[in-house]
């Protein structure tokens, strides 16, 4: 299997299973890590979403082989070529716009799509040994789909135009100075991280996740004199949901709210362990 999936405490982990060949984005992968991201947005015991792989390498991009066979070359005739890509870029749309928080964890290398993947994630936790590096350029092609999530939604134009335009490999520690990661966290410490931010999101209401992600992408298409009042409309609307009313008079009284939950994993969250 290209993927494998499970649900532990509320938590669905997806594992990309073919670390040694480079997770390969090609077909099956895309197809396998769509259908997974569907099944645990369609289950109500998840809570959150975590990407990762079941070795040091997360992705290394593009499977070239699979994709000269589909047509690369053959230019916007290659029908089987443009559907994969268009397959790609729906599932970076999917992982970005999902209503539940995605969690990508990088332990080692991500190259050129593989980018693109761990970029679309809403948290993007790094060990201090993964780098990052955006090759297309070298063979004539563009980053066209990765660039929606590491220009605007990322990276300043500056910083995003450099990683592409140069080829350059950046460590985790840069990458998380640019906008790219989150978190960077050594190698000892990755999984006591990843288990503080699972039961900070086990916290957290599950309807807000998804109200929140669908305001800031409604946010970013606003000119800046419509951000204010827009804001306000949002804020006003939420507290009118007599569950938040609820919550807060919970909160207020020295309760919590009813969608706190623990969050107790039986398997590592991490492959660094």
């Amino acid at each position: 299997m290209a993927v494998e999936t499970r649900i532990d405490s509320g938590a669905g982990i997806i594992t990309m299973t073919d670390s040694p060949g480079g997770n390969r984005l090609n077909p099956k992968l895309i197809g396998a890590l769509r259908d997974a991201l569907d099944f645990l947005l369609r289950s109500e015991a998840v809570r959150f979403i975590l990407l990762r792989s079941n070795g040091p390498v997360f992705s290394l991009g593009m499977d070239l082989e699979a994709f000269l066979g589909l047509g690369l070359g053959l230019g916007r005739g290659g029908a089987a070529f443009r559907a994969e890509v268009e397959a790609y870029a729906g599932l970076l749309e999917a992982v970005h716009g999902a209503p539940k928080t995605v969690v990508g964890l990088v332990e080692g290398p991500v190259k050129a799509g593989g980018v693109g993947l761990a970029a679309a994630c809403d948290i993007l936790i790094a060990a201090e040994s993964a780098d990052f590096e955006l090759s297309e350029l070298y063979l004539g092609l563009i980053p066209a789909n990765v660039m929606p999530y590491i220009l605007c939604t990322r990276m300043p134009m500056k910083r995003a135009a450099y990683l592409v335009q140069s080829a350059a490999c950046i460590d985790a520690k840069t990458a998380a100075v640019w906008g790219l990661a989150d978190e960077v966290h050594p190698r000892e410490r990755m999984e006591k991280a990843l288990r503080s931010l699972g039961r900070r999101l086990m916290r957290i209401s599950p309807e807000a996740a998804a109200r929140q992600k669908a305001f800031a992408d409604v946010l970013r298409g606003l000119p800046a004199d419509q951000r204010g009042p827009a804001a306000v409309e949002a804020l006003v609307d939420t507290a009118a949901d007599p569950r938040i009313i609820e919550a807060v008079r919970a909160f207020s009284e020295g309760e919590v709210p009813r969608w706190f939950e623990r969050f107790r994993p039986e398997g590592p969250l991490s492959g660094l362990t």
